[in-house]
């Protein structure tokens, strides 16, 4: 499979090769996706693709400690690093395209042959990192995940990707390297090479470092819980700071649903610049809050747009009724032809720009093949030009709706707030 601006290649062991040749550049982004992730994880082991991720660094057969894989990388314009999702665990780093062979080297000897030391070291690590979620008195007020929790009560794409004290804990040696067998398999990896190198240079050596690499039955995972028609919820928790930090979101289907290009769309229309509708409305005409951001998180079946903002505690009650007097002009009303041109001029902007940056193109065309979401540039272009003010419309009449409707509250509210804003919540205007 191919385009004119990448190469796919499929090892006979499973191993999957994207070639995005940037003859432009100077340097070469390199990333190893794994379709692995928090929804992998059963509440006992919650945080163990995390944790895994972790313990990669922590030496391999030919470089025994977490120092020594660095220098390496350094040694060839590196600087590796990785990332846990839901979905993924991704490795990555810059090399200098004449060391392509040599960064994959590493990457394999990480992948294939870790040795998984000072176990304890890193889970103490990682409780550090997780203490990031909670307050001085172990309350959870990262809004992402209390947010979580609500859309998928029960579900592992509910929970934490960095786990509990508790699950942590419980993930030893033994529950490590089983996860590590299940999961880490030829046939569940995607490389991605973006830069000034070529379909061959890649193939040849991804077959001699991943070749002999031996596949195996991939474990199946559970599904999003389908969502029940009910009246929207909240979850509110107190916590001392200065101001009072909101996140509403809409549950949407997956990633692969004909509206979510117009939901992106819908995103920038919310967000995207000074002059988008919160902003606008929230900040620079009733000065309620520095700062409001709306956000897509697409998964394979599932996903949701949020906006956060933090307001002053006396101001709580006035913003939801003007956040869904925006979004309900977007439902109600036709979108301006002007609005809606200048909104698809930026992101074009942007599809062009990102062909300057490879880490961006790795993202799109690596996570896009493991993904099932793999899209060209020129798709992008062609499909938002053809999205219309209609479309729009439609799109947030049939998303942003009550009952798909969720609200996090984080903050020093009042309890007579609570109130007045559960009620702003159910009687929302759409």
């Amino acid at each position: 499979m191919s385009s004119s601006e990448y190469f796919v290649d499929t090892l006979p062991n499973g191993v999957r090769l994207v070639t995005v040749p940037l003859p432009h550049l100077h340097a070469a982004e390199l990333v190893c996706y794994l379709a692995v992730g928090g929804r992998n994880e059963t509440d006992e082991i919650s945080g163990v693709s995390h944790f895994l991720e972790h313990m990669v660094f922590r030496g391999t057969e030919d470089y025994p400690t977490s120092t020594d894989i660095e220098r390496a990388f350094e040694a060839i314009g590196g600087a590796v690093n990785a990332s846990t999702d839901v979905e993924t665990t991704c490795f990555h780093s810059r090399v200098h395209p004449a060391y392509l062979a040599e960064g994959l080297a590493l990457f394999a000897s990480m992948l294939l042959r870790p040795k998984f030391r000072e176990l304890d070291v890193e889970r103490r690590i990682i409780l550090e990192e997780a203490r990031e979620d909670f307050n001085e008195e172990g309350t959870l007020v990262n809004p992402d995940n209390l947010m979580a929790a609500l859309l998928w009560p029960g579900h592992p794409l509910g929970k934490s990707l960095i786990g509990t004290p508790e699950s942590l804990a419980g993930i030893d040696l033994p529950c490590l390297e089983a996860y590590y067998r299940s999961w880490y398999r030829p046939q569940n990896l995607v490389i991605c090479a973006c830069g000034p190198i070529s379909q061959d240079e890649l193939r040849s050596a991804a077959t001699r470092e991943f070749g002999h690499w031996e596949p195996a039955a991939l474990p199946t995972l559970s599904p999003a819980p389908q969502p029940e028609e009910a009246q929207p919820e909240s979850c509110w928790v107190d916590d001392s700071d200065s101001q009072v930090s909101l996140q509403l979101a809409f549950r949407l289907p997956g990633r692969n649903d004909e509206r979510i290009l117009a939901v992106r769309l819908l995103r920038r229309l919310l967000s995207w610049g000074g002059g988008a509708r919160l902003p606008l409305r929230l900040r620079e005409e009733l000065g309620l809050t520095y700062s409001v951001e709306a956000n897509c998180s697409l998964l394979s079946d599932t996903g949701y747009l949020s906006i956060d903002l933090s307001v002053a505690p006396a101001n709580l009650p006035k913003v939801l009724p003007e956040l869904f007097d925006v979004l309900a002009d977007l439902r109600n009303n036709r979108l301006p032809q002007a609005e809606l041109d200048a909104a698809i001029k930026g992101y074009l902007f942007d599809l062009e720009f990102s062909q300057d940056q490879s880490d961006s193109l790795a993202v799109r065309y690596g996570w896009g093949l493991q993904a099932g979401y793999l899209r060209t540039l020129e798709q992008d272009r062609l499909e938002l030009q053809q999205l219309t003010c209609e479309k729009i419309q439609q799109a947030a009449h049939e998303l942003l709706t009550r009952q798909s409707m969720k609200l996090v509250v984080v903050g020093p509210w009042r309890e007579q707030d609570r109130s007045l804003v559960e009620k702003q919540l159910h009687a929302a205007p759409f």
